[in-house]
């Protein structure tokens, strides 16, 4: 009884912080992609391009880069603790590899006895490891794959792992470029009873640039039946302070839940500081996030 009461107990957070099953393979960590309002498939170069769009890697202008994050997911309701660290490298000019990892901590709550004796506290917690490949087939165009792994513990007894993948293409030429994809194919996720589908979606996207400014929009279809959207926009002030702001359109119900971005980046002889804040959002609103890294 208590062990299926933790369980219900789980989801039903799950559903208040990101409303879908194992919400990490839903919440990534890029601020660079929610300052843009969540709509980065056709834009998602950077070190983060394995969680965003593999693809993308093997077509980037820079042969290396890394990145950490650092945020606070859903303050208001879940108050979860957010931290990623991503990464990619272009071997040559076809092949690139990429690795990210994302950790996402639940608000502690207390661990009782039957009889309600307090003797402690758990902290929830989902960690996702992937690893990606790019292959350019032309100078325009190319594939990606990514294979991850989560694992999820909600319970000094109750942790369960899935693994899952996603297939993406990306064209990309002059000031255009657009990408699709699909994405957390894989097992469902059990903690030793029910099990539970994982969050599989497909995406698609497209993005223009001209004159320091790119316009990018995005729509994922959940296989659960849900819709999202998002639209950003970004201005690049001699190439050096990047100006960010988005729309993100979701199902509270199934998906990551609508909200407004902004967000800012600085980049200078490599180094880039980012950040992403979410407003007008009941669930994600103060939701904030951070991420420093290095690329050439």
């Amino acid at each position: 009884m208590k062990k299926t009461f933790v369980i219900l107990s789980f989801v039903l957070c799950s559903v208040a912080a990101s409303a879908q099953t194992a919400p990490a393979l839903l919440i990534g960590a890029d601020p660079v992609a929610y300052g843009r309002g969540g709509a980065s498939v056709a834009t998602a170069a950077g070190a983060f391009a394995v969680d965003n769009n593999a693809a993308a890697m093997s077509l980037s202008d820079n042969k290396f880069d890394i990145s950490a994050t650092y945020g606070m997911w859903a303050p208001k309701v879940a108050d979860n603790t957010l931290a990623g660290l991503g990464a990619f490298f272009r071997i040559n000019d076809k092949i690139a590899v990429g690795l990210s990892g994302r950790m996402l901590l639940d608000k502690p709550y207390d661990v009782t006895t039957p009889r309600g004796q307090v003797t402690g506290t758990f902290t929830p917690k989902d960690i996702v490891a992937g690893l990606g490949v790019s292959y350019a087939v032309t100078d325009n165009i190319s594939l990606g794959l990514t294979a991850r792994m989560l694992a999820s513990t909600i319970g000094e007894d109750l942790s369960g792992n899935a693994f899952a993948g996603d297939l993406t293409a990306m064209y990309a030429k002059d000031a255009f470029s657009a990408a699709l994809g699909v994405c957390n194919v894989g097992s469902a996720l059990s903690y030793g009873g029910e099990s539970y589908a994982l969050p599989m979606f497909a995406k698609a996207g497209a993005a223009y640039s001209a004159s320091g400014f790119t316009a990018s929009a995005e729509v994922d279809y959940l296989f659960s039946g849900a819709l999202m959207a998002g639209v950003g926009a970004e201005y690049c002030i001699v190439d050096i302070v990047s100006l960010r702001a988005g729309f993100h359109y979701g199902d509270d119900a199934k998906a990551i839940p609508t909200y407004a971005s902004v967000g800012l980046g600085v980049k200078f002889a490599g180094v880039h500081l980012d950040a992403a804040y979410l407003l007008a959002s009941k669930a994600l609103g103060n939701t904030l996030t951070v991420s420093l890294g290095y690329a050439f």
